[in-house]
């Protein structure tokens, strides 16, 4: 992180807004596909990333004994994520998340069909506990390795590993014929 910091008069290194954003913007893109996934909707995704930079930000002065920034940022965002869902579970009495509105398909069966298993897996993936649910996003969409996953979530790799396998048996059992048949 040499060059990434400015010095007080006291020698503790402080994080200046552009090494900040140097080390932290590479890993705003897959921060935010994680956390829309994880919310349903980007715009709530938008605010809890927004909500873990600025938790980050705040907290700086200490991220020198980060040794992961990537996998400790994507930490920050799951945690947010479900800090989140809770509080809006909470405020709409525990209702479960709404689906997508079916659109008519304007281009055939075929992508119709595809939309319709998309919009499936979509549903079936918010009844996962949410650790299943960004392990199965960080390994699938984002093809992180199970070490990056654990570092990301607190997990060992070995428990990322079974989270998986979980979340892929509970999509086949939940969706099975019609995964073979897409």
């Amino acid at each position: 992180m040499a060059g990434m910091t400015t010095k007080r008069h006291d020698d503790k290194t402080v994080w200046d807004r552009s090494a900040f954003q140097r080390e932290f913007g590479p890993h705003h893109a897959v921060a935010l596909a994680f956390a829309t996934r994880l919310m349903g909707n980007r715009e709530d995704a938008e605010d809890v990333v927004q909500d873990a930079l600025m938790k980050i930000w705040k907290t700086r002065d200490g991220l020198e004994q980060v040794a992961d920034l990537r996998a400790w940022f994507l930490r920050v965002v799951f945690n947010r994520c479900m800090d989140s869902r809770r509080q809006q579970a909470t405020r709409r009495g525990h209702e479960g998340r709404m689906t997508p509105p079916r659109t008519a398909s304007e281009d055939g069966d075929q992508r119709s069909v595809g939309r319709d298993l998309l919009r499936k897996v979509r549903e079936v993936m918010t009844e996962l506990p949410p650790k299943q649910q960004g392990v199965l996003h960080l390994r699938v969409f984002e093809e992180m390795s199970y070490e990056d996953i654990g570092a990301a979530l607190d997990l060992t790799p070995r428990s990322a590993r079974v989270y998986l396998v979980k979340a892929r048996a509970y999509l086949r059992s939940r969706l099975g014929t019609e995964m073979q048949d897409g």
